[in-house]
């Protein structure tokens, strides 16, 4: 993953926390997604949140005590992670690296490795793919779990609801936004798909809008699977289902 994924979180990163709310900014959310695999690894686990993004996960990870590295493709996002890590007074050491360079950058091996927010859905194909996989993997102990979320990119484009506006604005520091997503679906399910990310800004009663466009390369669970036992992944559990939206797949 390079290039294109990179250039557009680049542009996106100091915004980009106006995406979601701020229960979801807190990291609750993905602790609660994840406390099953967080408890089997114990509070002593050693811990790569390889999409870190802005460092939301990894921060409230620090703050629950456990040992969490971040690593990210945008280095706009990692420089966002490690404000965001000083403001919390935690330590989480941070590499802008991609998924296929982990073991040249990232100290392991790890006992869990995340792969969250549906970020490996910026692999622009099959090859990209197993070689991501393949990087997660080197860096994990002997047992450990690599967890990995995704959209259910066939639902997604069975119902091809073209806006996801949210349904507040959102206030921080002033300052107002409103999210919009924009979806485009092109005709065939393995092109590229472009999310135009629309914020819309009310700021002492003046009004601006800022478009950030996202590409993602649908896949299906099955080629997924499929990579993560090239990789050498030989216990592979998913929660696909074909009417949720998402799903999670865990592999050691």
């Amino acid at each position: 993953m390079d290039g294109e994924p990179i250039r557009q979180y680049d542009d996106l990163s100091e915004n980009y926390h106006w995406l979601y709310s701020d229960y979801v900014l807190s990291g609750a959310l993905a602790l609660k997604e994840n406390d099953d695999v967080l408890r089997s690894a114990g509070p002593k686990a050693r811990i790569l949140d390889c999409s870190c993004g802005i460092g939301t996960f990894a921060i409230a990870l620090a703050k629950l005590g456990y040992e969490i590295s971040g690593s990210d493709g945008s280095p706009g996002m990692i420089e966002q992670a490690d404000l965001a890590a000083r403001n919390a007074n935690v330590d989480v050491p941070l590499k802008y690296c991609t998924w296929e360079d982990l073991p040249a950058h990232v100290t392991g091996p790890f006992d869990l490795v995340f792969c969250l927010g549906n970020a490996i859905g910026h692999t622009r194909n099959g090859e990209e793919m197993f070689r991501s996989v393949q990087g997660m993997r080197a860096v994990l102990r002997s047992g450990g779990k690599l967890v990995i979320d995704s959209r259910n990119w066939e639902q997604l484009r069975k119902e091809k609801t073209r806006f996801t506006p949210y349904p507040q604005w959102r206030q921080r520091a002033g300052q107002r936004c409103l999210p919009i997503y924009i979806w485009n679906f092109p005709e065939k399910f393995e092109d590229a798909h472009t999310i135009e990310v629309l914020l819309i800004f009310d700021s002492d009663g003046k009004v601006s809008m800022r478009f950030y466009p996202i590409v993602y390369y649908p896949f299906r669970v099955e080629e997924l699977i499929e990579h993560l036992r090239s990789a050498g992944f030989t216990n592979i559990q998913n929660t696909f289902s074909e009417n949720r939206e998402g799903y999670r797949v865990i592999a050691s």
